[in-house]
């Protein structure tokens, strides 16, 4: 009788646990779309996008930290390396505007394109080894 009980009330427990999974996911699905429809723009290519900029060490080929620091955009749970030499900003326009925010995190609304392909690679006739992947270019800042 006790194991019956025991069995009945961890398969309770189990059924309510997957209920409350599926209901999470199924939110967290509506909200990622409802956040996707609003900061789409005019061009098929170009979002406009409130998030945070990071800074990160550059790591060379055999993973050493440099000196040198990069920007990154966290979206979602990826950090995108923004890529300069394509953006219709410069490095020191987003340095500029980062300096005028307070607060730890550096969240800001700009309108970026992802692509794909060479990071390190700014004029397509150089031959040279790159980094290559996700990346975004940044149209503009967007005052708040």
């Amino acid at each position: 009788m006790k194991t019956t009980k025991l069995l009945s009330g961890f398969w309770l427990l189990l059924t309510f646990m997957n209920f409350v999974q599926l209901s999470c996911s199924s939110k967290t699905n509506k909200v990622t779309h409802r956040m996707e429809q609003k900061i789409k723009t005019n061009s098929p290519k170009k979002f406009i996008l409130t998030a945070p900029i990071v800074q990160k060490e550059f790591k060379n080929k055999i993973g050493k930290h440099t000196k040198q620091k990069e920007y990154y955009l966290q979206a979602s749970i990826q950090d995108y390396y923004i890529k300069f030499c394509e953006s219709s900003i410069s490095h020191k326009d987003l340095e500029n505007h980062l300096s005028s925010l307070t607060g730890l995190i550096k969240a800001v609304t700009l309108e970026i394109e992802y692509r794909d392909g060479f990071w390190d690679i700014c004029n397509e006739k150089m031959e040279q080894q790159s980094r290559s992947g996700k990346y975004v270019i940044i149209h503009r800042i967007i005052n708040q």
